[in-house]
């Protein structure tokens, strides 16, 4: 994993840390590849039981994919995307976030994912790249739809703004809203409880059969062609997409031209 993500263990609990903390843990392509792995890896020992993933330090859960980088680079990073919330997703225990700060973009989703999220009074939630000019995949669409409802996935999606832990509490984003100083008590005593209190074959069954009912509802074959074209191909050429790119290496307000 190296310094990207930092694993601690303890009994049946692990512990995967952002740790880019002196830039809001913003995600690169190498921390989403080593997070990938590590989720690959505790999937693969079969002794954890829970996992808790939060950031490094007080200040950030994940400010999200860093987008301050070539398109080169920046193709790696939806690669490793992929490959990160693939494992994730697919990962049979119960996966737990601690969320103090932002939680924004990639570090929304990886949020949506989990199973359970406790957050912090300071706790913040969005998904603001249509203020760059591009869109979530669709994949990521459905699944904060699914989790928070319609018109809050709109409020979230269309706006680009920032939503609070009341709000998000609200909307059913979190579980339970926590004062910074009692959050990481708070959440390892229920990382523990799962670990201890629950049997982890039923556990496991039960989380399977959830994501079968409830997550994989397949798409039309035609229907998820059009959006893989609207969202790879359509958004990536638009002169917008450039322009909000451009906007955040040269750390100025975008200027769209709704084209």
């Amino acid at each position: 994993m190296g310094k990207e993500i930092i694993r601690q263990d303890k009994g049946y609990v692990s512990t995967l840390f952002f740790n880019h903390p002196e830039k809001k843990n913003a995600l690169n392509a190498d921390a989403l590849f080593a997070l990938g792995d590590a989720i690959h890896k505790i999937e693969m020992e079969k002794k954890i039981r829970v996992i808790v993933l939060r950031g490094a330090g007080d200040a950030a859960f994940s400010s999200g994919m860093n987008l301050s980088t070539g398109r080169g680079e920046f193709q790696r990073a939806i690669e490793a995307l992929n490959h990160c919330l693939g494992n994730l997703i697919n990962y049979p225990q119960p996966i737990i976030s601690m969320i103090h700060g932002p939680a924004i973009g990639a570090g929304l989703d990886i949020a949506v994912i989990s199973d359970f999220r406790i957050a912090s009074k300071e706790a913040q939630f969005g998904a603001p790249l249509v203020k760059l000019g591009r869109t979530y995949f669709y994949t990521q669409i459905e699944r904060l739809t699914r989790l928070v409802g319609l018109a809050a996935a709109k409020e979230i999606l269309l706006t680009g703004r920032l939503i609070g832990s009341q709000r998000a509490k609200e909307i059913g984003l979190v579980n339970q809203i926590i004062s910074p100083d009692k959050i990481e008590a708070v959440t390892y005593s229920f990382a523990n409880e799962l670990a201890e209190e629950t049997a982890p074959v039923a556990v496991r069954i039960t989380k399977f059969t959830i994501k079968k009912l409830f997550e994989e509802t397949p798409l039309d074959p035609a229907l998820e062609k059009e959006l893989r074209f609207l969202h790879i191909d359509e958004i990536n050429r638009s002169e917008d997409t450039q322009e909000g790119t451009k906007a955040v290496i040269e750390k100025r307000k975008p200027e769209f031209k709704g084209r």
